[in-house]
């Protein structure tokens, strides 16, 4: 085609120049076909064969490659396209996937939160009622240690009193013979 274009601006100038002498010539003459007409129409004929043999393989190949550039940017253009929503469906099912994945772990979080809550009222539950039985066993043993001291107060003022009353009512012989009779069970003479 670089070739192509200077020819035919060439011819194109040189035709523009002839025609504008022509006028410029002033006279108006009479044209008839076979006078005037054929040989401006022999040598356009001559001029456009010429042109159409030099030019004719520059055009086809022009045209061919054109066609061939054409139809490979058509094909690119389609495979970047099939390209394009391959990946627009890909991101369509990631989407979707991570949607749903989402959604799963936010109820796997919600039964766990769920199953943690009864498992921390249930060991609430376990930790009162150890406290409640601890409280009670404590108070069982404190039950218990009051009535031992309890029976020994008791015990203590029962002998205090038993001791009064002894001492109201032993005299000193009786006292005497209770001590012998001690000694002599304890193996000793008296």
């Amino acid at each position: 085609m670089k070739k192509v274009m200077p020819a035919i601006y060439t011819l194109t100038t040189m035709f523009a120049s002839t025609v504008a002498m022509a006028q410029e010539e002033g006279h108006v003459e009479e044209m008839t076909f076979l006078g005037d007409w054929l040989p401006r129409l022999v040598n356009f004929g001559i001029i456009a064969a010429i042109l159409i043999y030099f030019t004719r393989k520059p055009i086809r190949d022009f045209f061919k490659n054109r066609s061939a550039e054409i139809a490979k940017a058509m094909q690119e253009s389609k495979e970047a396209r099939e390209r394009a929503i391959a990946a627009l469906e890909a991101m369509d099912r990631k989407i979707k996937d991570l949607e749903a994945e989402t959604n799963r772990l936010i109820s796997e979080a919600q039964t766990r939160g769920e199953k943690d809550r009864q498992a921390i009222i249930e060991e609430g539950k376990k930790v009162v009622a150890d406290i409640q039985t601890q409280v009670k066993q404590g108070i069982d043993i404190e039950v218990q240690k009051a009535k031992t001291a309890l029976a020994v107060e008791a015990s203590l003022l029962s002998i205090d009193l038993a001791e009064g009353k002894i001492k109201e009512k032993i005299s000193s012989q009786d006292h005497e013979r209770i001590v012998k009779e001690y000694i002599t069970k304890v193996g000793g003479k008296g």
